[in-house]
């Protein structure tokens, strides 16, 4: 019951690759008066070693500090000038760079990411300069609660593989990089055989088409494989920790491992997330990309937040290349104690084990997802964001494969999921337990900036 949803026709787009390696994609929109450009590239903290974290969202900032046609600032003032925006952010597995300028300036964006791909100088006081922003960074997300929580519960699940530290890098490690090193990690990743470039706006096919293999199609230049060979052994028992600080309100999460976005059974588990979160990020039926946002029409939401239990709940699965973690997370309302919340929160992820989903609320999962499949293609900016997330995933096949993989779940499906994961023996739980306000009463909240360029 309830299949009979349609899958949002996506627009066409015109992808071929580089004898490079270099995969690009098009996304011609003649009306559009802007035009977006995207380059992804399939590496991030995931290749970093211990002692060198962080140095994937390091390099990110590097890459604005000058190429060997831009000088330092150049590339920023090129496009205020042009009057368009530019930024860029790293996650566990790719890092992304975009341009959104005005149509008549539709080339620019290629001269500057065609310059940097392989010509970043990384010059040595810049790089000195930004460790300090680096680390402001990294000290600002640690003064709140909800971002020392993540952390840790990564930790915790991950012993052996690099899921197991931030992006943002360690402190320490931050301090000691050298140079070199984030000159070397460059030169390791950085080519047309790890990259995606996605165009997404008011273009001229033919010239942009010439323009790319005129500023990519010269590029040479070895790169080593970003897949990550180590695998993390079975969890055997619940681990578990408790943190203490600052902060508004006390909050929980729990966190159990699940297979990559690439595996036959991702489709369960994106399902499940709707269901107690309200909202995927593959498919995000707001307007950013990021950190799951609440949703009052959601299972924990209901089960928590309407109860009074909490001041918000809800879950999050950021699917990734590698087995990641599925997770749900609430922060207790005035007077509600850690355990009793937790004790909630496990409830409920009892009962979404024991019960099938009923088929009404499966058609309203099955319509909200195509809203959010259908509004990722609006505007240049989004579609080109859209293009590239799914190709730094899996590649250019993996959208229509996962979207028409989750339509055809049943309800049964989901429960299954549920089954599968929520064992009581393989779950990491962290708490924050908030500590008095210091005596000149400056409290801190909760509230987790999004991770972007400084």
């Amino acid at each position: 019951m309830g299949r009979c949803v349609t899958s949002p026709q996506n627009p066409r787009v015109e992808s071929f690759t580089l004898p490079n390696g270099l995969d690009v994609a098009l996304l011609a929109r003649p009306q559009s008066p802007v035009v977006s450009s995207w380059v992804w590239y399939r590496v991030g903290s995931k290749n970093e070693t211990p002692g060198a974290t962080g140095a994937a969202h390091w390099l990110e900032h590097m890459l604005f500090k000058g190429s060997r046609n831009y000088a330092v600032g150049a590339i920023d003032r090129a496009i205020v000038e042009a009057g368009g925006n530019l930024n860029a952010f790293t996650d566990t597995d790719f890092t992304a760079y975009f341009i959104t300028v005005p149509r008549q300036h539709a080339l620019l964006p290629l001269r500057i990411e065609s310059d940097r791909m392989t010509g970043a100088t990384i010059p040595a006081p810049e790089v000195d300069k930004e460790r300090e922003v680096v680390l402001s960074e990294r000290e600002m997300n640690e003064n709140h609660p909800v971002f020392r929580v993540e952390e840790e519960i990564f930790a915790l699940a991950f012993h052996e593989h690099p899921y197991h530290w931030d992006p943002l890098g360690y402190a320490q490690d931050i301090r000691r990089i050298t140079r070199d090193e984030l000159y070397r990690f460059y030169r390791r990743f950085y080519g047309p055989a790890n990259a995606s470039l996605v165009l997404a706006g008011g273009f001229d096919p033919g010239e942009i088409r010439r323009e790319i293999q005129k500023r990519f199609g010269a590029i040479s230049h070895e790169t080593e494989d970003p897949r990550v060979p180590t695998e993390e052994p079975p969890q055997r028992g619940e681990r578990r920790t408790t943190l203490r600080g600052p902060g508004s309100t006390p909050l929980v999460r729990i966190g159990w491992r699940v297979p990559s976005v690439l595996s036959p059974t991702a489709a369960r588990f994106l399902m499940l997330d709707l269901y107690l979160g309200g909202e995927i990020p593959l498919y995000p039926s707001g307007t950013s990309w990021g950190r799951s946002r609440e949703h009052p029409s959601a299972r924990l939401y209901q089960a928590l937040v309407d109860t009074g239990l909490a001041v918000s709940a809800g879950s999050d699965w950021r699917p990734r290349v590698h087995p990641s973690l599925f997770s749900v997370w609430a922060q207790a309302a005035p007077g509600v104690s850690l355990d009793r919340l937790e004790e909630a929160v496990r409830a409920e992820v009892d009962r979404v084990r024991r019960r099938r989903v009923d088929p009404g609320e499966m058609a309203r999962l099955r319509a909200k997802l195509v809203q959010g499949a259908r509004m990722g293609w609006e505007g240049s900016t989004r579609s080109g964001f859209r293009l590239g997330y799914f190709w730094a995933l899996g590649g250019r096949h993996l959208d229509r494969a996962v979207l028409r993989e989750c339509l055809r779940l049943s309800p049964g499906d989901i429960r299954e999921a549920a089954e599968e994961i929520f064992q009581d023996d393989r779950a990491t739980v962290v708490r924050y337990e908030v500590e008095p306000p210091p005596p000149d009463g400056r409290g801190r909240g909760s509230r987790v900036p999004r991770r972007r360029r400084s």
